[in-house]
């Protein structure tokens, strides 16, 4: 459903993700913890590419959102002897990347064949590649402080995106769409029994009413993957349950999701599978009775003393 590969995240000097991989199978929940700073949030940014990977590729449903990542493919890395000595040498990955620039891979054995690189990557390219705002139809996202539009109601926020999405799609019939739409808008609220406040603007609700306002706001646009990023968070502690229990009706439901979380509790209850980041790097990653109960990695034990 969701695949990363080799994801790197530099913001300048600062390394938040050095060679991160992961897939997401369908249906499957996925918990992604760590301490704060870890790289937790910026891989799930990344995924929709709210963030531009510096390195790597994103694949969602086999294609591929961001341009072909030529480190990552056999032919173009088996060609470059320099590269191959570079790692023999000891050099991690991320130094030999940044030492060599993609066009030099093919220069020892190729080095009167310039144009073969250009065709790989084009060929690479076209045959699996998805435009962005595809791709990030196919996922919704949830954030830790809601983003709700204080000058909408609630009606509006959570309508606006399948709308405009029509409009762009250029639909003729835009009233019955709106209708439509609307209807199921109603259907989500009454879901979570918040239909009466339908037509009330967000400043009037609580942080757990406008946490799953915005949860029904992602599922309007009839996702295939869930981000959610730490969603409870910002809540105060007596309204993290009911935001908790919706998430729980979602993942009982087969929404495929992955969430960055602090609800250890939840956690594992919920997910089929746990990452643990740290560093940069997943660390760890297993079922949550391996993660919990029998941890391997030094860094996840620490962790999970001081948070258990």
């Amino acid at each position: 459903m969701l695949e990363v590969k080799n994801i790197y995240k530099n913001f300048g000097d600062l390394k938040v993700l050095r060679g991160v991989s992961t897939h997401v199978e369908k249906g499957e929940v996925i918990s992604v913890i760590g301490a704060s700073g870890s790289g937790k949030s910026t891989l799930l940014r990344c995924m929709n590419l709210l963030e531009t990977p510096t390195y790597g590729e994103v694949w969602i449903e086999g294609k591929l959102m961001t341009p072909v990542d030529p480190y990552l493919h056999p032919e173009v890395i088996e060609a470059s002897k320099t590269f191959a000595s570079l790692k023999a040498s000891g050099m991690g990955t991320e130094e030999a990347i940044v030492k060599i620039k993609a066009e030099d891979l093919l220069k020892e054995k190729h080095s009167a064949e310039g144009p073969l690189y250009k065709k790989l990557m084009k060929e690479l390219y076209e045959a699996n590649h998805i435009d962005v705002n595809e791709g990030r139809r196919k996922m919704s996202m949830v954030f830790q402080q809601f983003n709700l539009f204080n000058n909408k109601t609630v009606l509006e926020n959570i309508t606006l995106a399948p709308i405009e999405t029509a409009k762009y799609h250029h639909e003729k019939d835009m009233k019955a769409i709106k209708e439509k739409v609307e209807d199921q808008a109603m259907t989500l609220l009454k879901r979570i029994g918040l239909e009466e406040k339908a037509l009330v603007y967000p400043s009037t609700l609580s942080g757990g009413q406008k946490q799953r306002i915005a949860i029904v706001r992602s599922l309007a646009m009839n996702p295939d993957v869930m981000l959610f990023d730490e969603p409870t968070s910002a809540l105060d502690p007596e309204m993290i349950g009911e935001v908790l229990d919706l998430m729980k009706e979602l993942a009982e439901s087969g929404m495929t999701m992955v969430i960055v979380t602090h609800e250890m509790g939840f956690c594992r209850e919920v997910s089929d599978r746990v990452l643990f980041v740290d560093e940069g790097y997943i660390k760890e990653e297993g079922t949550p009775e391996q993660i919990f109960k029998a941890p391997k990695n030094p860094r996840l034990q620490d962790f999970l003393s001081k948070v258990l």
